[in-house]
C-alpha cells in the first residue's frame, strides 16, 4: 500500500540503503523537472550513489545551458534500480510510457509540489506549498548532508525561477526568496540564466505566436480569454510542442481577464489544455473535472475530442466560474 507522508527522513534511508538510483523527469519537461533533476543527480554523485536521469524527450531550448549531458534518452536494459525517484510528477501519467519502472524496480520516491499530487509511489515528498519541486529537492540535498555546489545552485536556481514566473507568481514565498539568496551565494552567473531562459526567443517561437494571437476569443464579459494552437500552425512555421511554452500567459495578461486558456491540437482527436489564473479561480479543480490537475492558477489537462468540441467543453465548464 502506497503511503501519504513527508517525512523526508523516510526519504533518506530510502535513498541511503539504494546504489543504483533512477530519476525520472516528467514529460513534455520544463525548467522545474530538469533542474531539480539534475541538481539531485549531482548530489547523489556526492555520496558515491550511482544515479542516472532517463527522459527520452528532447529538452526545451531555454534550458540546455544546464548540464544536460546527464539526461540520458535509453539506459542498460539489464540495469536493475534500487530507488526510482520522480521529480515534479503529480501522477503517472506524467512519466509516460517510463512509469514502468515505477511498478518494477524495489522502492519509489515521489518528490512534487503539485496539490493534485496521487501519491503512487512508496515514499511520497509532496509539499503543495513550496513554490517548485527544486525547493523540496533543495532541502533533500541539504538533509543529505551535501554542500551545494554552483552547478547544483545554478539547476535550482533555474527550478524555482521557471515555476514561478521569474518570481512573479502568488507561489513565491519568503522561504523562496531565503534559497534563492543562499543559491546566489554559489557565484550563479545570474546574467547568463536570465538570458537563456527569458530572452533568446528563437525566431519560429515569434512567428508561431502572431498565428496563435489572430485566434484569440473572450468570453463572459472578457473575464475568459481563449487561444488555440492546430497542428497545422506548429508545421507552418516549424516549431515543436516545447515552443509553445509561455504563450497562455499572452491571454491571461490581458487587463479584465480572469482565466487564461490555450488549446494545442498534439494529435487526432487529442487536445492538450492549459490554464492561467490571475485573482481567485482555482483553476486546478476545472482541470481535475477532465482527470487534469495542477496548481490553483495553472493547471492542465488533455481533452480528447476535436478542437472545437474540446473549446466548447472547456467554455462551458467555466461558466460555473465565472
Amino acid at each position: 500500500m502506497k503511503k501519504k507522508t513527508n517525512d523526508i527522513e523516510e526519504a533518506i534511508g530510502a535513498i541511503n540503503k539504494a546504489d543504483n538510483i533512477l530519476i525520472l523527469p516528467h514529460i513534455l519537461p520544463d525548467g522545474d523537472t530538469i533542474g531539480s533533476s539534475i541538481a539531485l543527480y549531482l548530489a547523489l554523485k556526492k555520496i558515491g550513489k550511482h544515479p542516472f536521469i532517463l527522459l527520452n524527450e528532447e529538452l526545451p531550448y531555454n534550458i540546455q545551458f544546464l548540464p544536460c549531458e546527464y539526461v540520458l534518452s535509453e539506459v542498460d536494459k539489464s540495469l536493475s534500480f534500487d530507488l526510482v525517484i520522480s521529480t515534479d510528477c503529480s501522477d503517472l501519467d506524467r512519466l509516460g510510457d517510463r512509469n514502468e519502472y515505477v511498478y518494477r524496480e524495489k522502492n519509489s520516491l515521489n518528490i512534487d509540489h503539485h496539490i493534485t499530487n496521487t501519491y503512487f509511489a512508496d515514499i511520497n515528498i509532496v509539499d503543495p506549498k513550496a513554490a517548485a519541486t527544486g525547493e523540496i529537492v533543495y532541502f533533500l540535498i541539504k538533509a543529505l548532508g551535501v554542500s551545494i555546489t554552483k552547478d547544483m545552485a545554478t539547476c535550482l536556481y533555474t527550478a524555482l525561477s521557471t515555476d514561478t514566473g521569474s518570481f512573479k507568481y502568488d507561489n513565491t514565498s519568503a522561504q523562496t526568496h531565503r534559497i534563492v539568496a543562499g543559491l546566489l551565494e554559489k557565484n550563479v552567473d545570474l546574467n547568463c540564466v536570465t538570458t537563456q531562459i527569458y530572452q533568446n526567443k528563437p525566431l519560429h517561437k515569434v512567428k508561431l505566436l502572431s498565428e496563435v494571437l489572430n485566434t484569440l476569443e473572450f468570453y463572459f464579459n472578457n473575464q475568459l480569454a481563449v487561444l488555440y494552437i492546430t497542428e497545422e500552425m506548429m508545421d507552418k512555421v516549424g516549431v515543436k510542442a516545447e515552443d509553445t511554452d509561455g504563450i497562455i500567459e499572452f491571454a491571461r495578461d490581458i487587463n479584465g481577464v480572469e482565466v487564461g486558456v490555450l488549446l494545442k491540437e498534439m494529435g487526432k482527436d487529442k487536445i492538450k489544455v492549459g490554464f492561467r489564473a490571475k485573482y481567485d479561480v482555482d483553476v486546478s479543480e476545472i482541470a481535475s473535472a477532465f482527470h487534469g490537475g495542477g496548481h490553483k492558477k495553472a493547471s492542465g489537462c488533455t481533452i480528447h475530442d476535436n478542437m472545437e468540441n474540446a473549446k466548447r467543453l472547456v467554455v462551458e465548464r467555466m461558466e460555473n466560474y465565472l
